[in-house]
């Protein structure tokens, strides 16, 4: 399962999804990633922005008003198996490195959550 809402991100650990980002200027039109701007997803341990789980990086490739953040297997195993779901938080950067700009994070609304459901233990399964 992958689904977004409100800002809330909802996955099966181990499950596959793609975050589509838009941003707009200043003035409420819509912002274009250049070529070379990096887009930085940053997944951290609930109300310990310190503690970085994980993060995922795309280059954009041309100039585009969206760019797709892909999340792997690999990246959505986070931690043991769980039994109930766990809540992370998010943000997502742009150029992270050299200007950063948060797109989604942390705002008047309070924290962007990144919702981890369990899934089953199957890899003993032949």
């Amino acid at each position: 399962m992958f689904k977004i809402e409100n800002n809330k991100i909802h996955i099966t650990r181990g499950d596959i999804g793609i975050i589509e980002v838009r941003a707009k200027n200043d003035d409420g039109t819509n912002y274009y990633f250049k070529k070379g701007e990096i887009i930085r997803l940053n997944v951290v341990r609930e109300k310990h922005y310190e503690d970085l789980l994980f993060h995922k990086d795309v280059i954009v490739e041309s100039e585009t008003p969206n760019v797709n953040i892909t999340l792997t297997s690999k990246d959505t195993t986070i931690g043991d198996l769980i039994n109930s779901p766990k809540k992370y938080y998010y943000e997502i950067v742009l150029n992270p490195d050299t200007a950063d700009q948060t797109i989604v994070g942390y705002d008047e609304n309070g924290a962007k959550e990144f919702i981890l459901y369990p899934e089953a233990k199957d890899d003993d399964l032949q």
